[in-house]
């Protein structure tokens, strides 16, 4: 590939990033601030990263969470990231956000939002959930979509787990 062909691929990716940005910094009014969430990032390519850093950015532009991210060097989309951890944190999160490595070759199709917030046990909280969806939705508009428990096992197994460990409330 030419230099002229990676250089607009560069501002192609940059574009998109940062479209994706301005597009979904929405705050949410009915919404309460003051919920965790946690960011892994398995991703290994500079394409992946500069998504999961918008998607950073625009879960943070919303004051919805207070967030922490982790990367983790699991090689398979299904492996527990957060098996090897020790420090589990003193306050539980609300939400995990598991962006798998398998986006970068295809391999994996999904973004797991793991929490126990679903909209039948707690309707007041799911739109901050919903957000959070609809954010990982747009950031990564044609490579994965957003999974919750209510629609997926593995995210709702993970959320049993993780809840039982101390890292889910």
């Amino acid at each position: 590939m030419n230099n002229r062909n990676r250089w607009t691929g560069w501002l192609c990716v940059a574009l998109l990033v940062s479209f994706s940005l301005a597009g979904v910094a929405q705050t949410n009014d009915e919404c309460t601030p003051g919920m965790r969430l946690l960011l892994i990032d398995e991703t290994k390519t500079f394409a992946s990263t500069a998504r999961v850093g918008a998607l950073a950015g625009a879960v943070r532009s919303t004051g919805m969470f207070e967030m922490d991210v982790r990367f983790s060097d699991e090689t398979c989309p299904y492996d527990d990231p957060l098996a090897c951890e020790a420090d589990i944190p003193a306050t539980p999160y609300d939400v995990a956000a598991i962006i798998p490595r398998g986006i970068d070759d295809g391999s994996a199709s999904t973004v797991w939002v793991v929490t126990g917030i679903l909209p039948w046990t707690s309707p007041e909280g799911w739109p901050v959930i919903a957000t959070v969806q609809g954010i990982i939705d747009k950031v990564f508009a044609g490579l994965a979509t957003a999974v919750d428990p209510s629609s997926d096992l593995w995210p709702a197994f993970a959320s049993s787990l993780y809840q039982v460990q101390g890292w889910l409330r």
